[in-house]
C-alpha cells in the first residue's frame, strides 16, 4: 500500500525543548510506522552565541533535513514585533483572522514558502497544530487555493478558561473571545476532523463548530516503565510550571501537617524547573508554606536528563489540580506515571488526569489535607523499609500511553477519513 503524505504545520519543533515540540516530534517519529510519511514545516530553532534563540531575515536560507521516517523543512524565525502597529491595525487583522499581530512576519513567511512549495509537490492532507492561530487559519487557506483537506489538532484552546462555569470575561475579552470563535468556527467546519487532548476541549469545540472531533492524547515516550533504583532519601517531587489556578493549598497544608506529626529525617521536596508564570511565582508560593530545611531546588533540565535524575531521585510524585476542570491535561503527569513512581493528585475535580492515573493504577487522588498527609505516613513508612514507594502499577495499560499508540490512533483515523 502505498504510503500517505502529509504536510504538518508546526510553529514549535526540537531542539526547542517545550511540551509542544514533543507532540509534533511525536508525529514525526511514528505515523511512517502507519504507512504515513510527514514533511513538517516549522522555524529554524537553533542558540545564538548568547545561548538564546536566534532570529533571522525573512530572506535568511530555509533548511531542510531528510530521515527514513520524515522530513523537516526549517524557514527562518524573524523577531516577535510586539505592540508594534495602530489600534486600527490591530482590530483589522483580527478581522481578517490573522489574531497575533506579533507573529504577523511568521504567518507570512510560512504562507509565501507552503503556497510556492504546493505548487511544486503533493500531498494527501495537512495536519495543523495549535498554538499559533494562523496554523489553522494557513490549513483553511490551502484547502481553499489547493483543495487539500486537512486536520486541526488542539493542544491547548485559545483560553482554556473558557470551558469553566467561572468563566467571567470582562468586555473587552468578550469581544476577543466573540472574534476567536467565529473563525474558529469557520476553520473547523471545513476541516475533515479535528483533534484536541481532553474530553472537554472536544466537547466543548464540537458544539462550537458542529464537527466531528477526537482526542488524541500527548503520551509518554518512555518504554522502561518504573526501571529505578532504591533511593536514600524519601523524595516527593514536582517539575515544571505551577500555575495561579491550581489548588495547591490542600496538598501543601496535608505535607505540612506529615512534617509535623512525622518529622522525617529523610524526606525532602524536591522541586525542578519550576518556572515563573506571568501571574504567579509557584516556587515562592511552596518556600512560603514548608519549611525550607525540607526543600531541595534544582534549576531547569533539558528532557532527557530530567528522566535520568527523576528515575534515580524522585520516590513520589505530586500534582495538584485545578481549581476547575478546564481540560488541560498536565503533560507531565504522563512522565509521572511512565517513571512508575506513585503521584498524588488532590483535590479530585473530574479530570482525565484523574481517568488516568485510576486505570493504570498509578497513584491516589485525595480530596483533604489530612488524607494527603496519612498517605504520605504510610508510604514514608513503606520507604523506611524498601528503599522506594509502594505502588502496584498497571504496566500494561501505562504502556497504553505512549505517544507510538496515539500516533497509530490519529493515522487511523485519517486514513479512515480522507
Amino acid at each position: 500500500m502505498p504510503y500517505q503524505r502529509l504536510l504538518i504545520i508546526s510553529y514549535h519543533a526540537l531542539p526547542l525543548d517545550v511540551v509542544a515540540s514533543y507532540r509534533t516530534k511525536g508525529y514525526c517519529d511514528y505515523l511512517f510506522e502507519n504507512e504515513v510519511f510527514p514533511t513538517l514545516v516549522t522555524h529554524i530553532w537553533e542558540k545564538d552565541e548568547n545561548m538564546q534563540w536566534r532570529n533571522h531575515d525573512k530572506n535568511d536560507e530555509v533548511k531542510y533535513k531528510s530521515t527514513e521516517t520524515h522530513n523537516v523543512i526549517m524557514l527562518p524565525r524573524p523577531t516577535e514585533k510586539i505592540g508594534s502597529q495602530s489600534v486600527f491595525k490591530t482590530i483589522m487583522h483580527w478581522a481578517a483572522g490573522d489574531l497575533e499581530t506579533h507573529l504577523k512576519e511568521s504567518k507570512e513567511i510560512f504562507k509565501n514558502f507552503l503556497f510556492s512549495h504546493l505548487k511544486e509537490n503533493q500531498y494527501d492532507g495537512v495536519l495543523a497544530i495549535f498554538s499559533p492561530h494562523f496554523h489553522l487559519k494557513l490549513a483553511f487557506e490551502i484547502n481553499k487555493e489547493f483543495g487539500i483537506p486537512y486536520v486541526l489538532d488542539f493542544r491547548d484552546l485559545w483560553d482554556n478558561q473558557v470551558v469553566t462555569q467561572s468563566y467571567s470575561p470582562s468586555f473587552k475579552k468578550k469581544v476577543q473571545d466573540a472574534i476567536i470563535k467565529y473563525h474558529w468556527r469557520k476553520w473547523l467546519r471545513n476541516s475533515l476532523f479535528f483533534v484536541t487532548t481532553s474530553t472537554k476541549w472536544t466537547i466543548y469545540l464540537e458544539g462550537l463548530s458542529n464537527k466531528k472531533g477526537f482526542i488524541i492524547p500527548n503520551g509518554h515516550e518512555l518504554f522502561e516503565i518504573g526501571k529505578s533504583k532504591n533511593q536514600e532519601e524519601f523524595k516527593l517531587t514536582y517539575f515544571g510550571r505551577i500555575y495561579s489556578d491550581q489548588n495547591l493549598n490542600l496538598i501543601l497544608e496535608g505535607i505540612g501537617e506529615f512534617l509535623k506529626k512525622v518529622k522525617p529525617k529523610k524526606f525532602k521536596l524536591l522541586l525542578i524547573g519550576i518556572k515563573q508564570t506571568e501571574e504567579f511565582d509557584g516556587l515562592q508560593y511552596v518556600l512560603s508554606q514548608i519549611e525550607s530545611e525540607y526543600v531541595q531546588i534544582i534549576d531547569y533540565l533539558p528532557k532527557q536528563e530530567l528522566m535520568d535524575l527523576c528515575r534515580n531521585e524522585a520516590t513520589m510524585f505530586f500534582l495538584p489540580s485545578f481549581y476547575e476542570d478546564n481540560g488541560q491535561f498536565m503533560v507531565k503527569l504522563y512522565d509521572f506515571v511512565a517513571l512508575g513512581k506513585p503521584t498524588i493528585i488532590s483535590p479530585a475535580v473530574d479530570s482525565d488526569m484523574e481517568v488516568l492515573v485510576n486505570e493504570t493504577n498509578a497513584g491516589i487522588i485525595l480530596n483533604s489535607a489530612n488524607s494527603v498527609a496519612s498517605y504520605l505516613e504510610k508510604q514514608y513508612n513503606y520507604f523506611l523499609n524498601h528503599g522506594q514507594a509502594n505502588n502496584d502499577f498497571d504496566t500494561v495499560k501505562v504502556l497504553d500511553y505512549h505517544r507510538q499508540n496515539h500516533v497509530k490512533s490519529f493515522s487511523d483515523l485519517w486514513k479512515n477519513n480522507l
